[in-house]
């Protein structure tokens, strides 16, 4: 990135944050969302072109957001959870992508992990209803069938395929944080 962009870069998040220098500012950031340019042809709020993926964080202290935001900008802010925010929120967005254009989804590697099921328990993707004891249970049952290596029972393969292919979908398809 250069300098000028990071100046840019410096200035919005210091513009937004409650303290006045790039150190202090930067813990105050959560990540809001993420959106798709499928061209390619995004702006970060750095001045950088040419990205797909357009990140939104915010400061909940302030309630300013910046958006579209890279994910090489997120990196820049050199706080763990913020770098693990971003790469979090890409595993719900893929999945979303899976859903929307009706490409089967299976408890696999391929759009599961346990960092993804955690993302989606946190946020509410489990809720408690009349058929199921309740959501911590069929997120537990899920992590435990993706840690597992062993064949689920019939009646196991059921309760994951509804979790995975009614479930899920119905969060993710309305997941405010991805566009």
């Amino acid at each position: 990135m250069a300098s000028h962009n990071f100046q840019s870069l410096r200035a919005a998040v210091i513009a937004g944050s409650r303290a006045s220098t790039w150190a202090a500012p930067v813990a105050e950031w959560e990540v809001a969302g993420l959106e798709e340019e499928p061209t390619s042809t995004g702006t970060c709020v750095c001045g950088n072109t040419g990205l797909r993926y357009l990140y939104a964080i915010r400061n909940p202290g302030t309630g300013h957001e910046l958006a579209p935001i890279g994910s090489v900008c997120v990196e820049y802010f050199e706080v763990p959870e913020l770098t693990e925010g971003v790469s979090a929120l890409r595993r719900p967005f893929d999945l979303r992508a899976a859903y929307v254009n009706l490409r089967p989804v299976a408890l696999t590697t391929e759009y599961s992990s346990r960092a993804l099921l955690a993302d989606l328990w946190e946020n509410g993707a489990f809720p408690d209803n009349g058929y199921r004891n309740n959501g911590e249970n069929d997120y537990r049952f899920l992590l435990d069938w993706f840690n597992s290596h062993s064949a689920p029972s019939q009646k196991e393969r059921r309760k994951i395929w509804v979790l995975v292919n009614r479930t899920i979908p119905q969060f993710v398809l309305s997941d405010e944080r991805l566009s």
